[in-house]
């Protein structure tokens, strides 16, 4: 009942309007309760759902980390099911616009394959969903840095990584629109006697970037070595040789530098110029609308 009571608070807190400040980033750690108003557990219209918020009680997560949110914090997770939670995030709320960073922690215990996690995105609060893992019509506009396998044993903790800045030009998405992300368990009608998945530390954040009309067509980069305690090299495509704009953010998305005029497609960037911590890099040509980004290391 205790459970009952805590999903359903959560959902009225939201239906109401209450906004926490969790808008300039949200940060889901489901030990406090300090954003959970922006994550809704729907057991009104699916009194089954198996997503709970609470302490694991299952030998495959450790209790001693504390809260998360899982599927049944005791129970094996049934066959024949579809268990959804829902994060809700306003764009553009805070001093940034624009979806920059995209992760969390996540354990898995499943029959591989057949039953397993999906991670879809909403524009337009619900009314239409994409799949951010397989759909390919959307994976232009996400930087998967390290993507989630939600089927079969984990083992450890996994951690997943994403920029998803490029979906307000793709969906055209407005400051103020409400955007969402929902997180489904699916399980076939054999009985596995596991675990199923859990989720902890589930992190939003914003960009500097101005939403957009403009869709930016992605193209390809990477940087070496990383990470590095010294140099980094960007190779990009260019074989026009046209310009591109150079600009590195740190993870606060604090602008350290902007170059222009880069007619190569390589360029070089000096360690020693930055302190130690994680950096974005974005490579932008105006003229044609052509974009990349990366992330990398300075140790």
């Amino acid at each position: 009942m205790k459970k009952l009571l805590l999903c359903l608070l959560i959902i009225y807190s939201f239906n109401t309007n209450a906004q926490l400040p969790c808008n300039d980033y949200l940060n889901l750690n489901f030990t406090d309760t300090w954003c959970l108003s922006h994550l809704t557990i729907d057991t009104v219209n699916k009194p089954d759902n198996i997503w709970q918020i609470g302490i694991p009680q299952k030998s495959f997560v450790n209790p001693t980390l504390g809260h998360s949110i899982i599927t049944d914090t005791m129970l094996p997770y049934p066959v024949n099911d579809t268990s959804s939670f829902i994060v809700r995030y306003i764009a553009g709320y805070g001093d940034y616009y624009g979806l920059k960073m995209f992760n969390a922690m996540y354990k898995t215990e499943t029959d591989s394959l057949n039953d397993y996690g999906t991670i879809e995105f909403s524009p337009d609060n619900g009314l239409n969903w994409y799949d951010i893992l397989n759909d390919t019509a959307v994976s232009p506009a996400v930087t998967w840095y390290i993507k989630p396998v939600l089927t079969g044993i984990s083992g450890p903790w996994k951690y997943y990584d994403a920029i998803l800045s490029d979906l307000a030009s793709f969906f055209n998405f407005q400051i103020g629109d409400t955007l969402a992300f929902r997180f489904t368990f699916i399980s076939d009608s054999v009985y596995d006697n596991m675990g199923g998945l859990v989720f902890d530390d589930i992190f939003i954040s914003e960009f500097v970037e101005g939403i957009s009309e403009t869709r930016y067509k992605p193209i390809k980069s990477i940087i070496y070595p990383n990470p590095s305690a010294n140099d980094f090299t960007i190779e990009f495509t260019n074989p026009n040789e046209v310009e591109f704009e150079l600009a590195v953010y740190d993870i606060k998305s604090k602008l350290i530098f902007k170059r222009e005029n880069i007619t190569s497609n390589t360029i070089h960037i000096e360690g020693k110029t930055l302190s130690a911590g994680t950096y974005i890099y974005k490579i932008t040509n105006e003229t044609n609308k052509e974009r990349t980004w990366g992330k990398f290391v300075k140790l």
